[in-house]
């Protein structure tokens, strides 16, 4: 999707002057992360209440490295990119939020920290046939707002006669999709794989992938944050405690 030059200008002089640093994260002693708890297994509320998820592990490590603790704000996606970053609400973002160049320039990334695709979600059985690139004109497609998964469907779906139904909340596009009020929903791969193990014979992939994509930590554009998510992921990968974090929530045995 395309910023109008003033809005992405203005966001960009925002993030410089709000960007938190190192320094002031272990100031304050906490590190906040904002993210939209919506996304098992990246980030998700358990019995307890409580966010946890991949994501929130690889929060934590951060912090950890930081010597502060890890502070967690639910946000909305749509709220939490890049706003919630470049006003300074928080110091910094994860929610399975993919790399891209237009992001990349309202906002810093870490280096990929996990590579993904978006894959269609259909219910059980497939009872709309629906199957990705074989036909798609007319069939009902559910997307979330804000997310690259909607920027790719609109780019390849909607030419080829797809119908777009928007959502705020991933949620609700599960609602429909179970109901039959869509065809399938667009969501990453380990969601799949999660919801399946979650809600056994209520969803499956249904086609091939849409677009692959790699997920990587949201700072303010310039912070020195982005240098130390990546020390704590070097570490984290050559320790072999990120492959535990991997099979912990993501791998099935």
């Amino acid at each position: 999707m395309k910023r109008p030059l003033i809005l992405l200008s203005a966001l960009l002089l925002t993030s410089a002057a709000l960007a938190s640093s190192v320094a002031d994260v272990k100031k304050k002693g906490v590190l906040i992360l904002g993210t939209d708890p919506t996304f098992q297994p990246f980030e998700f509320k358990g019995t307890d209440g409580q966010v946890a998820g991949f994501d929130i592990d690889i929060a934590r490590a951060v912090a950890k490295d930081l010597g502060v603790k890890l502070q967690i704000s639910s946000v909305g996606f749509g709220a939490l990119m890049p706003q919630s970053v470049t006003s300074g609400r928080v110091d910094m973002a994860m929610s399975a939020i993919t790399i891209t160049p237009e992001r990349a320039k309202v906002v810093g990334f870490s280096g990929p920290y996990y590579r993904s695709a978006q894959v269609f979600i259909a219910k059980a059985g497939n009872p709309k046939k629906f199957a990705w690139p074989a036909d798609v004109k007319g069939k009902v497609i559910g997307v979330q707002a804000d997310t690259t998964g909607q920027f790719a469907a609109q780019d390849s779906l909607k030419p080829k006669g797809a119908v777009l139904k928007v959502y705020d909340d991933f949620a609700a596009g599960l609602a429909d999709v179970q109901s039959g009020r869509i065809d399938a929903l667009l969501g990453d791969a380990p969601t799949v794989t999660s919801l399946k193990a979650r809600l056994p014979g209520q969803f499956e992939q249904a086609g091939k992938a849409l677009v692959a994509e790699d997920y990587g930590m949201v700072f303010a554009k310039g912070s020195d944050l982005a240098a130390a998510a990546n020390k704590t992921l070097a570490r984290l990968r050559a320790s072999g405690e990120y492959q535990k974090l991997l099979e912990k929530w993501i791998v099935q045995k």
